[in-house]
Protein backbone atom coordinates (compact mmCIF):
# COMPACT_ATOMS: atom_id res chain seq x y z
CA UNK A 1 0.00 0.00 0.00
CA UNK A 2 1.04 3.31 -0.31
CA UNK A 3 2.30 5.36 1.97
CA UNK A 4 0.04 8.89 1.05
CA UNK A 5 -2.84 9.56 3.59
CA UNK A 6 -5.19 10.10 0.68
CA UNK A 7 -4.27 6.94 -0.77
CA UNK A 8 -4.58 4.73 2.23
CA UNK A 9 -5.86 1.71 2.33
CA UNK A 10 -6.17 1.27 -1.48
CA UNK A 11 -6.15 -2.14 -2.83
CA UNK A 12 -2.03 -2.98 -3.99
CA UNK A 13 -1.39 -3.09 -7.69
CA UNK A 14 -1.74 -6.88 -9.11
CA UNK A 15 -4.44 -7.48 -6.56
CA UNK A 16 -6.76 -10.16 -8.24
CA UNK A 17 -10.68 -10.08 -7.35
CA UNK A 18 -13.55 -12.40 -7.91
CA UNK A 19 -10.90 -15.66 -8.53
CA UNK A 20 -8.81 -14.26 -10.73
CA UNK A 21 -11.46 -12.24 -13.23
CA UNK A 22 -10.29 -8.96 -12.54
CA UNK A 23 -6.85 -7.67 -11.96
CA UNK A 24 -6.84 -4.47 -9.90
CA UNK A 25 -3.62 -2.12 -11.90
CA UNK A 26 -3.50 1.33 -10.90
CA UNK A 27 -5.80 4.09 -8.34
CA UNK A 28 -7.82 6.41 -10.69
CA UNK A 29 -9.38 8.64 -8.25
CA UNK A 30 -10.53 8.12 -4.86
CA UNK A 31 -13.42 9.90 -2.80
CA UNK A 32 -15.72 10.01 -0.50
CA UNK A 33 -17.19 6.73 -0.77
CA UNK A 34 -15.17 4.95 -2.90
CA UNK A 35 -11.96 4.11 -4.75
CA UNK A 36 -12.01 4.19 -8.46
CA UNK A 37 -8.92 1.56 -9.99
CA UNK A 38 -8.11 1.01 -14.14
CA UNK A 39 -7.94 -2.64 -13.97
CA UNK A 40 -7.60 -5.90 -16.73
CA UNK A 41 -11.26 -7.86 -17.54
CA UNK A 42 -8.40 -11.32 -17.50
CA UNK A 43 -10.48 -13.13 -19.45
CA UNK A 44 -11.16 -10.57 -22.29
CA UNK A 45 -7.49 -8.71 -21.75
CA UNK A 46 -9.12 -5.42 -22.05
CA UNK A 47 -9.24 -2.78 -19.78
CA UNK A 48 -11.75 -1.93 -16.92
CA UNK A 49 -12.23 0.68 -14.28
CA UNK A 50 -13.08 -1.19 -11.09
CA UNK A 51 -15.25 0.89 -8.68
CA UNK A 52 -14.77 -0.57 -4.83
CA UNK A 53 -16.96 1.00 -2.00
CA UNK A 54 -14.99 2.32 0.46
CA UNK A 55 -16.97 5.09 2.29
CA UNK A 56 -14.27 7.85 4.23
CA UNK A 57 -13.43 6.43 7.77
CA UNK A 58 -13.32 2.90 7.06
CA UNK A 59 -10.15 0.94 6.86
CA UNK A 60 -8.99 -1.95 5.25
CA UNK A 61 -7.32 -5.46 7.31
CA UNK A 62 -5.47 -6.96 4.58
CA UNK A 63 -7.57 -6.79 1.93
CA UNK A 64 -11.19 -7.22 3.62
CA UNK A 65 -12.90 -3.45 4.45
CA UNK A 66 -13.86 -2.58 7.93
CA UNK A 67 -16.65 -0.15 8.79
CA UNK A 68 -15.26 2.66 11.44
CA UNK A 69 -16.07 5.40 12.61
CA UNK A 70 -19.70 7.37 11.55
CA UNK A 71 -20.20 4.07 9.83
CA UNK A 72 -21.92 1.06 12.21
CA UNK A 73 -22.52 -2.46 10.71
CA UNK A 74 -26.25 -1.41 9.76
CA UNK A 75 -25.40 1.97 8.58
CA UNK A 76 -22.42 -0.02 6.28
CA UNK A 77 -24.32 -2.62 4.87
CA UNK A 78 -27.25 0.06 4.13
CA UNK A 79 -25.16 2.01 1.96
CA UNK A 80 -23.35 -1.21 0.71
CA UNK A 81 -26.54 -1.75 -1.23
CA UNK A 82 -27.38 1.92 -2.44
CA UNK A 83 -24.09 0.94 -4.14
CA UNK A 84 -24.95 -2.25 -5.78
CA UNK A 85 -28.53 -0.66 -6.71
CA UNK A 86 -26.52 1.94 -8.40
CA UNK A 87 -24.42 -0.89 -10.44
CA UNK A 88 -28.31 -2.32 -11.61
CA UNK A 89 -29.38 1.44 -12.65
CA UNK A 90 -26.54 1.91 -14.69
CA UNK A 91 -26.50 -1.87 -15.83
CA UNK A 92 -30.14 -1.08 -17.92
CA UNK A 93 -28.74 1.54 -20.41
CA UNK A 94 -27.22 1.06 -23.05
CA UNK A 95 -26.44 4.75 -24.70
CA UNK A 96 -23.11 6.39 -25.43
CA UNK A 97 -23.24 8.96 -23.23
CA UNK A 98 -24.39 6.93 -20.04
CA UNK A 99 -21.26 4.90 -18.50
CA UNK A 100 -21.72 1.36 -18.95
CA UNK A 101 -21.61 -1.04 -16.46
CA UNK A 102 -20.69 -4.86 -17.56
CA UNK A 103 -20.70 -6.49 -13.70
CA UNK A 104 -20.76 -6.06 -9.76
CA UNK A 105 -20.36 -8.49 -7.05
CA UNK A 106 -19.56 -8.15 -3.55
CA UNK A 107 -16.00 -9.39 -1.88
CA UNK A 108 -13.90 -8.45 1.20
CA UNK A 109 -16.58 -7.14 2.86
CA UNK A 110 -17.59 -4.53 0.00
CA UNK A 111 -18.43 -4.23 -3.36
CA UNK A 112 -17.17 -3.30 -6.95
CA UNK A 113 -18.92 -2.01 -9.82
CA UNK A 114 -17.00 -3.16 -13.12
CA UNK A 115 -17.30 -0.43 -15.85
CA UNK A 116 -15.50 0.50 -19.23
CA UNK A 117 -12.80 2.13 -18.84
CA UNK A 118 -13.23 5.69 -20.40
CA UNK A 119 -9.62 7.46 -21.94
CA UNK A 120 -9.86 11.07 -21.84
CA UNK A 121 -10.79 13.97 -19.55
CA UNK A 122 -13.47 15.14 -17.14
CA UNK A 123 -15.42 18.75 -18.21
CA UNK A 124 -14.07 20.06 -14.83
CA UNK A 125 -10.49 19.08 -16.66
CA UNK A 126 -11.22 21.04 -19.78
CA UNK A 127 -12.24 24.44 -18.00
CA UNK A 128 -9.20 24.72 -16.35
CA UNK A 129 -7.23 23.87 -19.24
CA UNK A 130 -9.13 26.65 -21.48
CA UNK A 131 -8.30 29.22 -17.97
CA UNK A 132 -11.73 28.42 -16.50
CA UNK A 133 -13.98 29.43 -18.83
CA UNK A 134 -15.03 28.35 -22.28
CA UNK A 135 -16.96 30.08 -25.62
CA UNK A 136 -20.79 30.24 -25.71
CA UNK A 137 -20.61 27.52 -29.22
CA UNK A 138 -18.21 24.80 -27.19
CA UNK A 139 -20.25 25.04 -24.21
CA UNK A 140 -23.64 24.70 -25.75
CA UNK A 141 -22.27 21.67 -28.02
CA UNK A 142 -21.39 19.90 -25.19
CA UNK A 143 -24.45 21.02 -23.12
CA UNK A 144 -26.32 19.17 -25.78
CA UNK A 145 -24.87 16.16 -25.95
CA UNK A 146 -25.16 16.47 -21.99
CA UNK A 147 -28.75 16.74 -22.46
CA UNK A 148 -29.43 13.54 -24.65
CA UNK A 149 -27.93 11.15 -21.89
CA UNK A 150 -29.85 12.86 -19.45
CA UNK A 151 -33.19 12.65 -21.50
CA UNK A 152 -32.58 8.94 -21.44
CA UNK A 153 -32.23 9.10 -17.46
CA UNK A 154 -35.33 11.04 -17.10
CA UNK A 155 -37.39 8.57 -19.53
CA UNK A 156 -36.52 5.49 -17.36
CA UNK A 157 -38.01 7.69 -13.88
CA UNK A 158 -34.40 8.02 -12.75
CA UNK A 159 -32.64 11.30 -11.73
CA UNK A 160 -28.56 11.45 -11.28
CA UNK A 161 -28.87 14.24 -8.38
CA UNK A 162 -25.10 15.09 -8.58
CA UNK A 163 -24.75 16.55 -12.36
CA UNK A 164 -21.66 18.57 -12.49
CA UNK A 165 -18.18 18.98 -14.56
CA UNK A 166 -16.25 16.39 -12.48
CA UNK A 167 -19.17 13.83 -13.32
CA UNK A 168 -18.95 14.42 -16.97
CA UNK A 169 -16.48 12.70 -19.46
CA UNK A 170 -15.29 13.66 -22.34
CA UNK A 171 -13.53 11.06 -24.29
CA UNK A 172 -11.21 10.55 -26.66
CA UNK A 173 -13.34 9.24 -29.36
CA UNK A 174 -15.60 12.04 -28.67
CA UNK A 175 -18.51 10.96 -26.41
CA UNK A 176 -19.74 13.26 -23.69
CA UNK A 177 -20.64 10.68 -20.42
CA UNK A 178 -22.27 10.85 -17.82
CA UNK A 179 -20.19 8.59 -14.88
CA UNK A 180 -20.54 8.64 -11.33
CA UNK A 181 -24.47 8.10 -10.53
CA UNK A 182 -23.78 7.58 -6.38
CA UNK A 183 -26.81 9.78 -5.79
CA UNK A 184 -29.18 8.42 -8.94
CA UNK A 185 -32.80 7.14 -7.98
CA UNK A 186 -35.40 6.11 -9.24
CA UNK A 187 -38.46 8.46 -8.91
CA UNK A 188 -41.19 6.72 -9.94
CA UNK A 189 -43.96 6.74 -7.19
CA UNK A 190 -41.42 8.36 -4.58
CA UNK A 191 -41.25 11.97 -5.60
CA UNK A 192 -42.31 13.13 -2.00
CA UNK A 193 -39.96 10.23 -0.28
CA UNK A 194 -36.77 10.92 1.65
CA UNK A 195 -33.78 10.69 -0.34
CA UNK A 196 -30.32 10.48 0.99
CA UNK A 197 -28.10 13.85 0.91
CA UNK A 198 -25.72 13.48 -1.43
CA UNK A 199 -25.04 16.96 -3.33
CA UNK A 200 -22.48 19.39 -4.53
CA UNK A 201 -23.06 22.89 -3.18
CA UNK A 202 -23.46 25.15 -6.29
CA UNK A 203 -25.20 22.64 -8.38
CA UNK A 204 -27.93 21.89 -5.91
CA UNK A 205 -30.89 23.14 -5.64
CA UNK A 206 -32.61 24.09 -2.71
CA UNK A 207 -34.97 20.84 -2.19
CA UNK A 208 -31.56 18.65 -2.22
CA UNK A 209 -31.05 20.02 1.19
CA UNK A 210 -34.32 18.90 2.64
CA UNK A 211 -34.57 15.52 4.24
CA UNK A 212 -38.48 15.07 3.02
CA UNK A 213 -39.31 17.51 -0.07
CA UNK A 214 -40.28 17.04 -3.56
CA UNK A 215 -37.65 16.02 -6.53
CA UNK A 216 -38.66 15.50 -10.22
CA UNK A 217 -36.48 16.38 -13.87
CA UNK A 218 -36.55 19.78 -12.47
CA UNK A 219 -34.03 18.33 -9.85
CA UNK A 220 -31.53 17.91 -12.72
CA UNK A 221 -32.29 20.99 -14.73
CA UNK A 222 -30.90 23.38 -11.97
CA UNK A 223 -27.71 21.31 -11.92
CA UNK A 224 -27.34 21.73 -15.92
CA UNK A 225 -28.08 25.20 -16.00
CA UNK A 226 -25.62 25.45 -13.00
CA UNK A 227 -23.13 23.89 -15.08
CA UNK A 228 -23.45 25.79 -18.40
CA UNK A 229 -23.31 28.64 -15.67
CA UNK A 230 -19.83 27.65 -14.72
CA UNK A 231 -18.58 26.84 -18.19
CA UNK A 232 -19.60 30.45 -19.79
CA UNK A 233 -18.78 32.22 -16.40
CA UNK A 234 -15.49 30.58 -14.95
CA UNK A 235 -17.49 30.75 -11.81
CA UNK A 236 -19.96 28.42 -9.74
CA UNK A 237 -22.95 29.88 -8.89
CA UNK A 238 -23.66 30.51 -5.20
CA UNK A 239 -25.24 27.43 -3.23
CA UNK A 240 -29.14 27.66 -2.93
CA UNK A 241 -28.44 28.63 0.44
CA UNK A 242 -26.61 31.27 0.35
CA UNK A 243 -29.02 32.66 -2.26
CA UNK A 244 -32.25 31.58 0.32
CA UNK A 245 -30.02 34.09 2.47
CA UNK A 246 -30.21 37.03 -0.11
CA UNK A 247 -26.88 36.20 -1.74
CA UNK A 248 -27.51 37.67 -5.69
CA UNK A 249 -27.01 35.49 -8.56
CA UNK A 250 -25.59 37.44 -11.14
CA UNK A 251 -26.84 36.64 -14.83
CA UNK A 252 -24.13 34.93 -17.29
CA UNK A 253 -24.81 37.87 -19.65
CA UNK A 254 -23.42 40.04 -17.05
CA UNK A 255 -20.38 37.88 -16.62
CA UNK A 256 -19.54 37.22 -19.96
CA UNK A 257 -20.71 39.65 -22.76
CA UNK A 258 -20.33 37.80 -25.26
CA UNK A 259 -23.08 35.20 -24.22
CA UNK A 260 -26.26 35.73 -26.14
CA UNK A 261 -29.56 37.05 -24.05
CA UNK A 262 -31.68 34.15 -24.44
CA UNK A 263 -28.75 31.73 -23.25
CA UNK A 264 -28.09 33.99 -20.22
CA UNK A 265 -32.32 33.84 -19.55
CA UNK A 266 -32.46 30.51 -20.00
CA UNK A 267 -29.97 29.69 -17.49
CA UNK A 268 -31.56 31.88 -15.00
CA UNK A 269 -34.71 30.12 -15.56
CA UNK A 270 -32.93 26.75 -15.18
CA UNK A 271 -31.69 28.32 -11.81
CA UNK A 272 -34.84 29.29 -10.46
CA UNK A 273 -35.13 28.60 -6.78
CA UNK A 274 -39.26 28.02 -6.43
CA UNK A 275 -39.94 24.35 -8.25
CA UNK A 276 -43.05 26.03 -9.87
CA UNK A 277 -40.81 29.06 -11.58
CA UNK A 278 -37.87 26.59 -12.94
CA UNK A 279 -38.04 24.43 -16.65
CA UNK A 280 -38.81 21.62 -15.98
CA UNK A 281 -37.69 19.13 -18.69
CA UNK A 282 -34.38 18.84 -20.86
CA UNK A 283 -36.22 19.66 -24.00
CA UNK A 284 -37.65 23.09 -22.61
CA UNK A 285 -34.45 24.07 -21.76
CA UNK A 286 -32.73 23.34 -25.23
CA UNK A 287 -35.48 25.07 -26.76
CA UNK A 288 -34.84 28.20 -25.00
CA UNK A 289 -31.17 28.01 -25.34
CA UNK A 290 -32.05 27.08 -29.45
CA UNK A 291 -30.38 23.68 -29.69
CA UNK A 292 -32.44 21.45 -31.51
CA UNK A 293 -34.45 19.12 -29.21
CA UNK A 294 -36.20 17.22 -31.95
CA UNK A 295 -32.94 14.70 -31.39
CA UNK A 296 -33.84 13.71 -27.90
CA UNK A 297 -33.73 9.83 -28.07
CA UNK A 298 -36.16 7.35 -26.85
CA UNK A 299 -35.15 5.05 -23.73
CA UNK A 300 -32.29 3.08 -24.75
CA UNK A 301 -32.05 0.00 -22.59
CA UNK A 302 -30.04 -2.46 -22.51
CA UNK A 303 -30.71 -6.38 -22.75
CA UNK A 304 -30.28 -8.82 -19.70
CA UNK A 305 -26.71 -9.36 -20.88
CA UNK A 306 -24.43 -7.00 -21.70
CA UNK A 307 -22.78 -8.90 -24.59
CA UNK A 308 -25.87 -9.12 -26.11
CA UNK A 309 -27.40 -5.47 -26.14
CA UNK A 310 -25.32 -4.18 -28.90
CA UNK A 311 -25.49 -5.61 -32.24
CA UNK A 312 -21.90 -5.48 -32.77
CA UNK A 313 -20.49 -6.49 -29.10
CA UNK A 314 -17.20 -4.63 -29.22
CA UNK A 315 -18.82 -1.65 -30.45
CA UNK A 316 -18.49 -0.06 -26.92
CA UNK A 317 -14.61 -0.10 -27.35
CA UNK A 318 -14.56 1.37 -31.20
CA UNK A 319 -13.38 4.60 -31.94
CA UNK A 320 -16.49 6.93 -33.04
CA UNK A 321 -19.19 4.36 -32.40
CA UNK A 322 -22.53 5.51 -31.73
CA UNK A 323 -24.91 3.14 -33.33
CA UNK A 324 -26.66 1.07 -30.31
CA UNK A 325 -30.31 -1.25 -30.12
CA UNK A 326 -32.75 -0.43 -28.35
CA UNK A 327 -34.02 -3.23 -26.60
CA UNK A 328 -36.43 -3.20 -23.50
CA UNK A 329 -34.35 -4.78 -20.64
CA UNK A 330 -36.54 -7.54 -18.72
CA UNK A 331 -36.06 -8.30 -15.61
CA UNK A 332 -33.73 -10.05 -14.61
CA UNK A 333 -32.50 -11.82 -10.49
CA UNK A 334 -28.72 -11.70 -11.74
CA UNK A 335 -26.43 -8.62 -12.21
CA UNK A 336 -24.81 -9.66 -15.47
CA UNK A 337 -25.48 -7.26 -18.55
Amino acid sequence: MTASSKMAGVLSSGMHLLNGVYQVNRVLGQGGFGITYQGIDTRLNRPVALKEFFPEGCWRDGTTVISAGRWTVKTYSDAKQRFLQEGQTLGQFNHPGIVRVFYYFEENNTAYMVMEYLKGLSLADLLKKRGGKMSQAEALHYIQKISQALEVLHQSQFLHRDLKPDNIMLTKDERVVLIDFGAARDFTNRHSKRFTAMFTPGYAPLEQYGQALKFGTFTDIYALGATLYHMLTGIVPPSAVERAAGVELKPVCQLNDRVSPHVSLAISQALAMEVTDRIQSVAKFLHLLRLDNHNLETIVVGSNHFYESAKDPWSAFKPNESSYTSEKRENVSNSWF
